[in-house]
């Protein structure tokens, strides 16, 4: 009986642990006495957790201003201790890697982007990642203070349990143990996910998808992917492998796939896709301000160039990006029939062409969806842009720290 009442009291203080610095991560400063009005917690609860947080660092006293009380003041309000501790949010991409590091306020302490076209092999890229990941470790290791853990975002299929990149169709890469050979070289806690679904999750905790329990992410570039929260949840799937949208078939007997299929969403929806359509009309005499700009090397086409190009109401722009919008909204008007979303969030290297994508997605879904789905939905760009699956590497390893803080504690 003893021993019972032991673990339901351990298992019901952590609980209550969870919810204060949940609390206090949405919506500090705030006081005991808010605190324990907010949570429904009894003051002398709050107060005992409180202190654990505090001895352990995790949060700080800080005074009316925002600014550090001196020690043995009586203090006034409580919020997350910024140097608590720092997280790690990586994407590697098709020619890319990022790498941000945050402090336990979600402030940006650095952010590291580069290029890997230069590195033609798996092995070298991944060998430039370590080095970089050491970099960031080196600089936190000069703070003194932990690495909760490293978020890692990849394109492909990837098997959460083991950490296993599975298939990668637009880096080439298959059976990769990215956790493990990270984990090994930097001896710190890895979290490997596909990267649009960490792009979903960095929106729904740090961007566009805040308060939002029901979200379809559609991450647009050099592939397609996506992500999904319902009832404020990743929905991950039996194996992980949910959110793999960009393959779902639009057009039968359509374009080859580098997944190997025919017909994907990917192929008409994608980043590719839009320079297809641009080198097409320009390969078949139209005329464009891109030709100018790129003197026929189609390997200089670039969103950003694009957008300009329509800017300037060049014609060749602005009907590959309708088209291209238009295949975007296709796909969108059905994915939200079956997921009955409360916002839809572009992200990707499209975002950047948000302004003339946006509207005619919008006017598409409308044509192609439910009339009852599409009742208050919000289609908007991601909050942060390409930088989405960085900060979902980010939101996995926070929401774990906030969600388990016990193993924090001394």
């Amino acid at each position: 009986m003893n021993k019972r009442y032991s673990v339901d009291h351990a298992a019901m203080r952590d609980m209550n642990l969870t919810l204060i610095l949940n609390t206090l991560h949405a919506k500090a400063p705030l006081s005991r006495a808010a605190l324990a009005h907010i949570t429904g917690l009894n003051k002398a609860t709050v107060s005992s957790i409180v202190k654990d947080l505090l001895t352990n660092g995790l949060i700080r006293e800080t005074g009316t201003n925002g600014t550090p009380v001196e020690v043995g003041r009586p203090a006034i309000n409580l919020e997350p201790d910024p140097t608590a501790g720092y997280f790690i949010g990586v994407e590697i991409g098709v020619g890319f890697i990022s790498i941000i590091t945050v402090n336990f306020a979600i402030e940006i302490i650095s952010h590291r982007y580069e290029s890997t076209f230069t590195y033609y092999s798996q092995e070298k890229i991944i060998e430039r990642l370590l080095f970089l990941l050491t970099e960031s470790k080196q600089q936190v290791i000069k703070m003194q203070r932990p690495i909760f853990g490293i978020g890692i975002g990849v394109p492909g299929l990837v098997d959460i349990a083991n950490g296993t990149l599975l298939f990668a169709p637009n880096l080439g890469w298959q059976d990769v143990p990215l956790r493990s050979l990270v984990e090994t070289a930097l001896n710190i806690p890895v979290y490997l996910a596909n990267e649009a679904n960490l792009a979903a999750l960095g929106e729904s905790v740090f961007g566009a998808g805040q308060g939002c329990k029901n979200m379809l992410y559609v991450s647009s570039g050099m592939g397609l992917g996506g992500g999904v929260i319902l009832n404020g949840r990743l929905v991950e799937g039996a194996t992980g492998f949910a959110g793999e949208v960009g393959h779902m078939l639009v057009e039968r007997n359509g374009r080859r796939c580098n997944c190997g299929s025919h017909g994907c969403w990917e192929t008409v929806a994608g980043q590719q896709a839009l320079f297809r359509r641009v080198e097409e009309a320009i390969t078949s005499g139209q005329s464009s301000w891109i030709s100018s700009q790129i003197e026929a090397d189609f390997n200089k086409l670039s969103i950003p160039l694009i957008v300009e190009a329509a800017l300037k109401e060049d014609t060749v722009a602005t009907n590959a990006l309708q088209a291209t919008a238009e295949w975007i909204g296709i796909g969108m008007a059905s994915l939200m029939n079956v997921i009955n979303p409360q916002r839809v969030i572009l992200g990707g290297p499209m975002s950047a062409a948000h302004k003339q994508l946006l509207p005619i997605i919008r006017q598409t879904v409308t044509a192609n969806s439910w009339h009852w789905v599409q009742d208050k939905v919000k289609i908007v760009p991601a909050a942060h842009g390409q930088d989405a699956a960085v900060m979902g590497g980010v939101a996995i390893v926070y929401r774990d720290v906030l969600n388990n803080p016990r193993k924090w504690l001394h």
